[in-house]
């Protein structure tokens, strides 16, 4: 057992750490300059969450799979399909796009409201996923200091709350010290890069531990991968391809960040490479802890459970680091890119309606930056909160995937807008609400009452005693698994209410001046509290995606 004053004092050290490594890469470009395609390559593996590093060894001792299957599709769209990450990063660039919402919305319309359904969905997914990083966290520290569970503690005593205070101090100090959001943060981008091979260290660290340093351990059966009900493989290397174009973490890493397109070229190799040597250890981890503490430890914690038992404290503390790393990751990209979205497309255009920037003198950067940081603390809260209410549910590996497949209910949203931009934004947001809508009803509503112990008769029998309509029986998809009837028939469903709502009454999309925004509505709305010299002026530094300067 570590004291908890060392692990808290490592835990920071090693943020400021971070921070330090993104204010040189801020405050020295040039350095770097040569090295930064590796650097781009290296920070993808922001995809490397705690879910990696505690979540997939649960994975590997459920089904024996040496290779989670999200890193499987995730690897074959990096070698098969690089061009379509090229394709975005172009069209990110053209379009000035920061964030997924706006190049969807960019492409299809400059909609507001499009946008604005974008971010809600982003929101809905990406909390439970930002709440699994806070759990893992608090999960890790009590097993390395022996403290009590969260769930058992009030709010107030609950560690996840301070280290949600804690990253979301973190995500301020790296998104909201200027305004505009159209510049690359070289500085995020290096912190990123610098905790993946971070974490990456303390993983191989562990697979050596297991490989060379634990006893000869009891012969133990080998795993046999068990049919799943739930989830299953091949709709989990589905939603690995699709995570790339769906989280709007990676989106932001992945496409807004990168400089020059010809650094995906590098990413090609690198980051394929990179995610095999971070699975490896995965598989040997997974078996050494089934055979030395069955179900007495949960598999989530296995990484330092095995360490603690061989009195190797050092390598514990390490392998805590190692999760809060790519939990800290993940959370400063995800809540600066949620709050980036949410006052674009949520506060900004409420202000702008109701007068409250009033008085500015016309400089928008307070308001946005104001903006940007209640997003941020808004998000971490939520996120806490959700924590709090999945304390029930220790398999970290679950809430992972069913943040997954939320997001994946974007992928029709972005095909249109990547392949038929003329759609219109009414089309589009239909189609988003209906995969959404069904996405809930086949696999948020059962894993929900699973996790309870509840099971309604309805929920069985289908609404109105339809058995085809129940989640497990809907349309007599009775062989698929849940994940993968939720992700089939939403990203079905979604593009078949675009396409249907295209074709009713002839709806075509509205016309845009060529500046590409709706000048007239953005002229409007400033007057009403600017000075008409001031609105002309934003109206010629406007990005072309039609949001207000940032």
């Amino acid at each position: 057992m570590l004291s908890i004053g060392i692990v808290v004092l490592a835990g920071l050290l090693w943020l400021g750490v971070l921070f330090g490594s993104a204010l040189y890469a801020e405050r020295h470009p040039r350095v770097l300059a040569v090295q930064w395609p590796y650097i781009y390559a290296l920070s993808l593996a922001v995809y490397c969450t705690s879910w990696t590093f505690f979540g997939t060894v649960t994975q590997a001792a459920r089904y024996g799979w040496p290779l989670p299957p999200t890193f499987v599709g995730t690897i074959l769209l990096y070698v098969f399909g690089a061009f379509l990450l090229v394709r975005l990063v172009r069209m990110a660039r053209e379009s000035n796009a920061t964030s997924l919402a706006d190049l969807i919305a960019t492409r299809l319309g400059k909609d507001g409201w499009l946008a604005a359904t974008v971010t809600l969905v982003a929101a809905l997914g990406l909390i439970p996923y930002i709440a699994l990083q806070l759990k893992a966290v608090a999960m890790s520290f009590a097993l390395l200091t022996r403290s009590p569970g969260n769930d058992a503690l009030p709010a107030w005593q609950d560690s996840a709350l301070y280290v949600a205070l804690a990253m979301a101090v973190f995500a301020m100090l790296f998104g909201t010290r200027r305004a505009s959001a159209a510049e690359h943060n070289r500085g995020l981008i290096l912190a990123m890069a610098f905790e993946s091979l971070f974490k990456l260290a303390a993983m191989l660290a562990l697979g050596v531990f297991v490989w060379w340093g634990l006893p000869e351990l009891p012969e133990v059966p080998p795993v046999q991968a068990p049919p799943s009900t739930t989830y299953g493989f091949l709709p989990l290397v589905a939603l690995g391809v699709l995570a790339m174009f769906t989280l709007p973490h990676q989106v932001h890493v992945g496409v807004v960040e990168c400089r020059d397109e010809r650094h995906v070229r590098t990413a090609r190799w690198l980051f394929p490479l990179y995610m095999v040597l971070m699975a490896a250890p995965l598989l040997p981890l997974a078996r050494a802890g089934g055979a030395m503490f069955g179900d007495a430890v949960p598999s989530d914690l296995y990484v330092l459970a095995l360490p603690l038992s061989q009195g190797q404290q050092g390598l514990a503390l390490l392998a805590f680091l190692g999760g809060l790393s790519a939990a800290t990751g993940m959370v400063v990209v995800s809540t600066l890119t949620l709050s980036l979205m949410i006052g674009n497309h949520w506060l900004a255009p409420g202000l702008l309606r109701g007068g409250w920037l009033r008085g500015t003198g016309g400089d928008l950067r307070g308001a946005v930056l104001a903006q940007r940081r209640i997003g941020i603390v808004a998000v971490m809260l939520l996120a806490w909160a959700y924590s709090r209410l999945i304390a029930g549910n220790d398999a970290l590996a679950d809430v992972g995937a069913v943040s997954f497949s939320a997001l994946a209910t974007l992928a029709p949203a972005l095909g249109f807008a990547i392949w038929r931009p003329q759609t219109p934004p009414r089309a589009v947001i239909a189609g988003i609400v209906a995969g959404f809508v069904v996405w809930v009803w086949l696999l948020l509503l059962p894993v929900t009452m699973d996790a309870r112990g509840v099971a309604p008769a309805w929920l069985q029998a289908g609404p109105f005693g339809i058995a085809g309509l129940s989640p497990d029986g809907f349309f007599g998809l009775t062989g698929w698994s849940r994940l993968g009837r939720a992700v089939g028939v939403s990203l079905f469903l979604g593009t078949a209410v675009t396409l249907l709502v295209m074709g009713w009454r002839g709806v075509t999309p509205r016309r845009l001046d060529s500046r590409g925004f709706d000048a007239k509505t953005l002229r409007d709305a400033g007057r009403r509290f600017l000075p008409r010299e001031r609105v002309e002026e934003l109206l010629a530094e406007a990005p072309r995606s039609g949001r207000c300067p940032a």
